[in-house]
């Protein structure tokens, strides 16, 4: 179920002294939209046999919007900060800023985590339609082929 999966995330995400699960987390959050990414184009090409050589449009898109993600990222958190007061160089901070910070270092990561998790529970290519995938290519009925 998807509590079981995200149960361990929120654990890792919350906890900073478990660093190695941090990288972890990170390379799990990393590899798996990439690896869901071929089968994604092989769903295509047997959808749309017209459409031939799309893979890298395909993956173009793929590294276009995580960087475009990134930069809108690291763009949200630094408009964050200095809307809640932050100065580069200050001993201290008022509280806007350490409740600014709190924020942005559990509780957004986690929504996004749980939305992120709806949307791979949502994506069609379950089981089931990576073994009809599997028997339509190697019967031999490859548009690419």
């Amino acid at each position: 179920s998807p509590l079981q999966l995200i149960i361990p995330a929120l654990v890792a995400v919350t906890h900073p002294a478990g660093a190695g699960v941090g990288v972890t987390n990170v390379s799990v959050g990393l590899s798996v939209p990439r690896s869901m990414l071929p089968d994604t184009v092989d769903d295509f090409m047997l959808r749309n046999p017209g459409c031939l050589n799309l893979e890298a449009l395909f993956y173009s898109f793929y590294v276009f919007f995580n960087k475009f993600a990134g930069g809108l990222a690291v763009g949200i958190s630094t408009l964050s900060l200095h809307f809640a007061g932050y100065r580069a160089g200050d001993c201290t901070y008022n509280p806007s800023v350490i409740l600014t910070l709190k924020l942005l270092m559990a509780p957004v990561p986690i929504s996004l985590l749980l939305v992120a998790i709806i949307i791979f529970c949502l994506h069609p290519i379950n089981e089931e339609r990576r073994k009809q995938m599997r028997m339509e290519m190697e019967s031999g009925c490859l548009p690419w082929s």
